[in-house]
């Protein structure tokens, strides 16, 4: 059997229990309302899969053959214990141990439908705190159905934290400006996704930018005055702006009045006691209007007192405080600094962890979650291996330094170009391995579990051609961003980053995009139950968008860069037909889950990149 996450212990006892007409599920003298939503969500499950009449009751003892939901008190948090014999299962634990044991039976019945091993499953979770942290603001803003769906898949695999990030996509009263026509979410909105996660087990905890990352709000005429650069009214939107600028300026007194306008609003929508105020990236701090300050104290302890400002707001609601750790690494002395409860959230997204980085913020003896990522922004398809290696050097990392949980990342840079479906595998990966750090399966290991799990037996081999596949990407969404803004913009990193496709190895773009295109064939021989039909249709867009790219950067280092030997994939005309149909259905996909948004800014990079094709084709 596949299981994600791996219990602690499972023993096998070569019993096994056939489920007949009748299935009842009893609900112990103890259990309340809560038991009986979950005794009803696994009902659903168990119903999908096999032909029987389930009912559920309420008594001391098992009322038939069935399930038996114990309540205990006491205990580890979440643990649990599940025991099938031939005369049915009983499962016992807290209230979080019997939600989570019954995920474990759910993927039970999804492997073994009416006839259950016997066995003896005793679980805990290796992590308390298990999160997944999901861009709602570069791009996507996905519909509140997409966020329970959201919320369900973490659920299945045990994790019990969502962050939602948001710098401009939620509607805000007072601040119109910056979210007009970008489609934000709303106040009833989160108090309904907030009430769902509750039932799940899942706190919803609030992340908006305070710090940086503040573009759509700082370049409106009402609110720039407090933006750290002068804004450029002329200048066009570019995805590298946004993301690497607009920071506030931390020496105006009247600054942290606008990030308290900010929290006033979004704190009482949330049960939760916890909040993520960001802070990272802050570049600009000292390059503009701070720049006499920070030349009096230091860019360091400008970022650090306008951080603990922040902090001292936020606990004064009564609030424990997240913040990234990128920034005050840099000078991790004022980590002592900072106020108890506070906790830093440790970033890195690479294969090779800097483990002094995580020694350092833990004896600071502050607080510290490890966040990994799913590896999928600025790219067609996510790095499914590449995830899995960063997940995995984490869950070490944190084990071995106390870290009090993993929060599992996934951005939406350069407009979240990945769609969610690609992103899915990569939030399992850090399910499994914030349960149980222990876990020694490898990526194909997992990836063959994930599927099963998500697209039945026949499809264990999905992850499989999906990892090969992103492995040959070459050019990428990033590399065409890049090239349009440098045309837009004399933005140096653009322009800069625009020196990967002339140095881009084109024989193995080539290749690559070659075996792309008859691996996509493989793709589309797939079966998925009807729940998961988006994702498949998601993936096979994202193989051959990434396979596209290739070709775009080909064509774009023979005649944007004048590198006049390298080869073509296809011709300029074509490809800039191949593109738009792409584009057509990667819209029907983006408007399956997502609100209308950004995607007119993915459009107009594409349109733009087949103008210049079109252009190399008249030559």
């Amino acid at each position: 059997m596949k299981f994600l996450p791996l219990p602690k212990k499972i023993t096998e006892t070569g019993a096994s229990f056939f489920i007949g007409p009748q299935f009842v599920i009893t609900l112990d003298e103890a259990c309340g309302s809560e038991q009986f939503h979950a005794a009803k969500q696994f009902r659903t499950e168990l119903c999908a899969a096999v032909c029987t009449e389930v009912s559920i009751e309420k008594a001391a003892r098992p009322v038939g053959p069935g399930l038996f939901l114990r309540l205990t008190e006491g205990g580890e948090a979440g643990a649990y214990r599940l025991t099938v014999t031939s005369a049915g299962a009983e499962l016992s634990g807290g209230s979080a141990g019997l939600f989570w044991g019954l995920q474990t039976l759910r993927q039970l019945v999804r492997q073994c439908g009416a006839q259950w091993p016997g066995l003896v499953v005793e679980d805990a979770p290796g992590l308390q705190t298990r999160g997944f942290f999901y861009d709602v603001t570069r791009g996507q803003v996905p519909t509140l159905q997409t966020l329970k769906d959201l919320a369900d898949r973490l659920s299945f695999y045990k994790i019990n934290q969502l962050q939602i990030y948001v710098e401009h996509t939620f509607a805000w009263r007072g601040f119109s400006e910056a979210w007009t026509g970008k489609d934000p979410l709303t106040a009833e909105e989160i108090l309904e996704l907030d009430e769902y996660c509750r039932a799940r087990h899942i706190e919803l905890v609030p992340s908006i930018a305070t710090f940086g990352h503040l573009y759509e709000i700082l370049k409106t005429k009402t609110f720039r005055r407090f933006c750290e650069l002068e804004i450029d009214d002329a200048a066009p939107f570019a995805w590298y702006d946004r993301m690497a600028h607009h920071t506030l300026d931390a020496s105006n007194p009247e600054s942290l009045q606008l990030v308290k306008d900010l929290l006033d609003q979004y704190l009482p929508l949330f049960t939760s006691k916890q909040f993520n105020i960001g802070c990272d990236e802050t570049f600009d701090i000292g390059c503009g209007k701070s720049a006499a300050l920070a030349e009096k104290v230091g860019k360091d302890r400008v970022y650090v007192d306008f951080l603990k400002e922040i902090i001292a707001y936020v606990q004064s609601k009564g609030k424990k405080v997240f913040f990234w750790s990128d920034i005050i690494l840099k000078s991790p002395q004022y980590l002592r600094e900072l106020p108890k409860g506070t906790t830093c959230l440790y970033w890195n997204y690479g294969r090779n962890i800097n483990e002094q980085e995580v020694k350092t913020i833990a004896e600071s003896g502050i607080d510290f979650m490890v966040c990994p990522g799913v590896c999928g922004w600025n790219m067609m398809m996510n790095i499914l291996d590449g995830a899995y290696e960063n997940i995995l050097q984490m869950a070490k990392y944190g084990t071995r330094y106390g870290a009090k949980g993993m929060l599992n990342t996934d951005w939406g840079d350069f407009g979240h170009i990945n769609l969610f479906g690609s992103s899915m595998p990569g939030m399992a990966t850090g399910a499994a391995l914030s349960w149980n750090p222990d876990d020694r399966r490898d990526w194909p290991e997992i990836g063959r579990a994930y599927a099963r799990l998500e697209f039945g037996e026949a499809s264990e081999q999905l992850m499989e051609l999906l990892t090969e596949l992103e492995m040959l990407q070459v050019g990428t969404w990033q590399d065409v961003v890049c090239w349009r803004e440098s045309q837009l913009l004399s933005v140096a990193r653009a322009q800069q980053d625009c020196e990967r496709i002339l140095h881009m190895d084109a024989d193995k773009a080539l290749s690559g995009y070659k075996k792309m295109r008859e691996l996509e064939k493989q793709l589309v021989g797939f079966t998925a139950p009807e729940s998961r039909r988006t994702d498949l249709q998601e993936f096979l867009c994202a193989a051959r968008g990434a396979a596209l790219m290739n070709a775009a950067c080909l064509a774009l280092k023979k005649y944007a860069y004048h590198v006049e030997d390298t080869p073509l994939a296809l011709d300029c005309g074509t490809l800039a037909v191949e593109l738009e149909l792409w584009l057509r259905r990667f819209g029907e996909l983006w408007r399956m889950r997502n609100r209308e948004s950004e995607l007119n800014r993915i459009r107009t990079t594409i349109q733009d990149l087949c103008a210049f094709l079109r252009d190399c084709a008249c030559v």
